[in-house]
């Protein structure tokens, strides 16, 4: 679920850069900013590199199962998803020769989620029809002391970016559960 929302969301934002930019390659990947051994994960230059940076439960969403009708009329146990949100992070890594441009790409992601109202349904994103009813876009700001933690944590040095929370993904796996029988007479 979480592969399925981030690649999609990569798809539509590479081709809203390749309408904006008149430009044929994808800029962003996705990828791990370094390696577990603290080398640099991406070899090729001048991209912006999509990263999940955390998933978390989403709280505010209900957890509580309950049963479902069954076309025979009996009743079935649903067991509700887990909800979570995810942080990505977009990073531009490009050479110091192009970091204006680095800023710009940063500068034309900002304008995609805009553009998108920060949304995500099956009408503007095929690729999650089945997947998700919809996906909520929120931009996540850093003081310069979180910053600092923040890109610590990740193991690497500071890249020009921006950070965005995406709310909410359901992850579940049905399992089918016994059927009870309708209560016809008491």
């Amino acid at each position: 679920m979480i592969h399925d929302a981030v690649a999609a969301i990569a798809g539509e934002i590479n081709r809203f850069l390749q309408s904006k930019h008149n430009i044929t390659e994808e800029k962003v990947i996705l990828s791990n900013l370094v390696n577990l051994d603290g080398t640099i994960a991406v070899q090729e230059p001048d991209k912006i590199i999509l990263t999940v940076t955390n998933v978390e439960m989403d709280k505010t969403q209900s957890n509580v199962g309950g049963y479902s009708k069954t076309s025979s009329g009996a009743f079935t146990k649903v067991k509700p998803p887990v909800n979570i949100n995810i942080t990505i992070l977009f990073s531009a890594y490009f050479t110091s020769e192009n970091y204006l441009e680095g800023l710009k790409f940063i500068a034309s992601i900002i304008a995609f989620f805009q553009f998108r109202q920060n949304t995500f349904t099956p009408q503007n994103t095929p690729e999650i029809n089945g997947v998700f009813e919809r996906l909520q876009a929120e931009l996540i700001s850093f003081d310069t002391r979180d910053l600092g933690n923040f890109w610590g944590i990740i193991g690497s040095k500071y890249l020009p970016s921006v950070v965005y929370k995406i709310r909410t993904l359901p992850i579940k796996h049905d399992v089918p559960t016994p059927e009870i029988p309708f209560i016809k007479k008491i």
